[in-house]
C-alpha cells in the first residue's frame, strides 16, 4: 500500500464533505439565515444575538433540548404516516383530519373508559388508529369506486373531520367549569406518562446524577413515551420499506404505476392499504400529542393551530419519503419553532419576526427539491434539441 492509496481516504471524505456543503440543503439554510438576519437588523434586534438565543433555546439546554425533542415528535410520526403514502404514488394530503379524528376517538377512550392505564392507553391507541384509517379509507374507496383523486378527496375530508371534532368538543365534551373550550381534565389512567415521572425516586437518582438540569434529566422527564411508540414506528417503516413486499410493491408503484400493474399487483388493494396505514398512523400521532403528559384536556382547535401536519409535509418532501431524513429534518424544523420562541423570550422579538425566519426557511428549502427537477428539464430540453 503507498502514501498514496493511503492518503485517498480522507481526500475522498473530505471532497464528499465538500460536495454536500455545496448542494443544495446547506446553501438553502445559509441564504435563509443571512435574509432572516435582514429582517432581525429592521427591527433592531443584532442577528448575532439573535441565533445565539435560538441555538441555546432549541439545544443548549436540557429543557430546550427536551422541548425541541417532544415537538419534533408528532412531526415526524405524521411525517412516516405521509411518506408511507406518496412512497405508494398515493398523494394523501388528509393527515390534519385523519390526526384530528384519532386524537377525539382516542382522547374519548381516554376520557370515558374506567381501569388501569395499562388497558386505558392501548384501548385508546387502537381507536385512534382505527379513527385515522377509517378516514383515510374513504378517500381510497372514492379513488377505487368513482375515480376521485387522492389528493383531492383527502385534502377536502379535512374539512369535515375539523368541524367534526370542534362540535363534539364544545357540545358534548365541553368543561362548564373551564375557561377553554375543552373537555375536562383527562385522568390519569388516560394519560402517556412522562418517560420517567418527575416525583419518582429514579427522577431524583437522575437529578443527583446527571444535575437537575442537565440534557439527560431533563429529557427523561420531560419527554413522555411518545418518543418510544416513534422509535418503533421509525425502525417499522424502514423494516417495511426494506425486506416486506408490500414496501416493494409500494416503492414500485411510487415510481412507475404502469410497471406494477403489469408485473400483476392490483392497484386498487394497494390503496386501500396504503391509505388504511398512513390514516392510521395519522391518528396514532394525533393521540398521542393530545394524551400525552403533560397535555391534560382535548382543547377545541389544538392540533389544527399547532399546523403539524403541514410542517410534517414539508419535512417529508425535504426527505424524500426516507425514514432517517425525516427524523432528521423534523428536529431542525422542531429546533427552528423551539429556538424562535426562546428568541422572541430574550430578545422580544415578536413572534411575527420568528415566523418570518421559520417562513423563509422553509421556503428556501423546498427549492431542494424544485431545483434538481428544472436543472433536468433543461437538460432534457438541451438533448433534445441537440437530437434535432
Amino acid at each position: 500500500m503507498t502514501a498514496a492509496d493511503t492518503g485517498a481516504g480522507p481526500r475522498t471524505a473530505i471532497a464528499g464533505v465538500g460536495r454536500w456543503l455545496a448542494g443544495p440543503i446547506p446553501i438553502s439554510i445559509v441564504l435563509a439565515l443571512l435574509i432572516g438576519a435582514c429582517f432581525m437588523l429592521v427591527a433592531g434586534v443584532d442577528p448575532l444575538s439573535g441565533y445565539a438565543a435560538m441555538l441555546q433555546g432549541s439545544f443548549g439546554s436540557g429543557a430546550g433540548l427536551a422541548n425541541t425533542i417532544a415537538r419534533a415528535i408528532p412531526i415526524i410520526g405524521i411525517g412516516i404516516a405521509i411518506a408511507i403514502a406518496f412512497r405508494a404514488g398515493v398523494l394523501n394530503l388528509g393527515t390534519e383530519g385523519q390526526a384530528g379524528l384519532g386524537a377525539v376517538a382516542g382522547g374519548v377512550v381516554a376520557l370515558t373508559v374506567p381501569g388501569p392505564a395499562i388497558l386505558v392507553i392501548p384501548l385508546a391507541i387502537v381507536a385512534a388508529v382505527a379513527a385515522g384509517a377509517a378516514w383515510g379509507l374513504i378517500a381510497a374507496l372514492l379513488q377505487n369506486l368513482l375515480g376521485v383523486p387522492v389528493l383531492l378527496s383527502t385534502l377536502l375530508l379535512n374539512y369535515p373531520a375539523r368541524y367534526f371534532s370542534s362540535w363534539l368538543i364544545r357540545f358534548k365534551l365541553d368543561d362548564p367549569d373551564s375557561d377553554l373550550v375543552a373537555s375536562r381534565p383527562l385522568p390519569e389512567s388516560g394519560q402517556l406518562s412522562l418517560l420517567v415521572p418527575k416525583d419518582s425516586a429514579f427522577a431524583e437518582t437522575l437529578r443527583g446524577v446527571f444535575g437537575p438540569t442537565g440534557p439527560v434529566t431533563a429529557v427523561l422527564t420531560g419527554v413522555n413515551w411518545s418518543l418510544v411508540i416513534l422509535i418503533v414506528v421509525v425502525a417499522g417503516a424502514i423494516f417495511m420499506n426494506r425486506r416486506t413486499r408490500f414496501g416493494f410493491e409500494s416503492g414500485l408503484s411510487g415510481q412507475n404505476a404502469e410497471f406494477v400493474r403489469y408485473s400483476g399487483v392490483q392497484p386498487g388493494p394497494l390503496v386501500l392499504r396504503t391509505m388504511a396505514l398512513s390514516g392510521g398512523l395519522a391518528g396514532l400521532f394525533g393521540l398521542l400529542l393530545t394524551i400525552g403528559a403533560p397535555s391534560t384536556r382535548l382543547i377545541e382547535g389544538y392540533f389544527i393551530q399547532t399546523n403539524f401536519a403541514w410542517t410534517a409535509l414539508l419535512v417529508t418532501l425535504l426527505a424524500l419519503y426516507r425514514p432517517l431524513g425525516i427524523v432528521v429534518a423534523g428536529l431542525f424544523f422542531a429546533a427552528i419553532m423551539v429556538g424562535s420562541d426562546a428568541m422572541g423570550r430574550e430578545l422580544g422579538l415578536s413572534p411575527q419576526i420568528a415566523a418570518v425566519i421559520q417562513a423563509l426557511v422553509i421556503i428556501l428549502l423546498a427549492f431542494r427539491v424544485a431545483l434538481p427537477r428544472i436543472r433536468r428539464r433543461r437538460a432534457a430540453a438541451e438533448a433534445k434539441e441537440t437530437a434535432r
